[in-house]
């Protein structure tokens, strides 16, 4: 059976208005350079060259560009379920022709008919996901954090930049509110502050989050055996993890 938004939050990013406007809210997300910035120092720690790389939940293919900036990427395999976010990836693509290969995957995370597809691509240097993984139940992660590990080449890592459960209301007070603040200042003066953050926590993809605290998803990377696994950026609900396949 098909799955509706009455029974999946996460059918609501297959909205075109939804999509769009996500395209112009997420230039508002708090330390968006610096997220970027702490995954290339990841990689660099690493020793990894990324020739070939896994974006997961791509969306419009941002971190894949991010990745290119900096490393020699050669393929670069991008999964999404959104149909309109993978026509904002492919547009942004044409437009801009890469250097790299660029192969395009329809995978829901919580289907794996398309795993083979993925796996027919790697083995992967690196595997890299960005506010994405967070909408599917706990379990769903850590099965898909597994298959992550085994399509990863030795010595290959995984960065997560994560939305991620607060521990209690207080600390989800205040990344609703650094979220807000950050939305009201690129709105200017046409909204009021506590009108903003009434939209923002009743907006129509919130529904579509089902968070994990970091903490235990680093616990699932470890027991999964990855090393090297570490968060290595955190502010509120907004964190950068990562793991790495041990080398064979």
């Amino acid at each position: 059976m098909t799955a509706t938004i009455d029974d999946r939050g996460d059918i609501v990013w297959q909205d075109a208005s939804v999509a769009a406007n996500y395209q112009v809210s997420s230039k508002t997300i708090p330390f968006v350079d610096v997220h970027f910035e702490i995954m290339h120092r990841l990689i660099d720690a690493a020793g990894i060259e990324a020739r070939n790389i896994l974006d997961l939940g791509a969306g419009n293919g941002i971190a894949t560009v991010e990745v290119a900036k900096r490393q020699p990427v050669e393929r670069a395999t991008l999964t999404e379920f959104s149909e309109p976010m993978f026509i904002m990836a492919r547009e942004r693509f044409a437009a801009e022709p890469p250097a790299f290969r660029v192969d395009y995957v329809v995978g829901d995370f919580r289907e794996t008919g398309w795993h083979g597809a993925v796996e027919a691509n790697g083995p992967y240097d690196l595997v890299v996901s960005r506010f994405a993984i967070h909408h599917i139940p706990d379990e769903m992660k850590r099965a898909l954090y597994g298959r992550i590990l085994g399509w990863l080449r030795p010595g290959g890592m995984f960065v997560n930049i994560e939305h991620v459960a607060s521990l209690s209301p207080m600390y989800n007070d205040a990344h609703d509110r650094l979220m807000v603040e950050c939305l009201h200042g690129a709105a200017g003066e046409t909204e009021g502050f506590e009108d903003v953050l009434a939209s923002y926590r009743m907006r129509a993809d919130g529904p579509a989050n089902i968070l994990a605290p970091v903490g235990d998803q680093l616990g699932w990377l470890r027991a999964l055996g990855f090393a090297d696994v570490d968060c290595a950026f955190k502010s509120f609900e907004l964190a950068v993890f990562a793991g790495r396949r041990s080398a064979e």
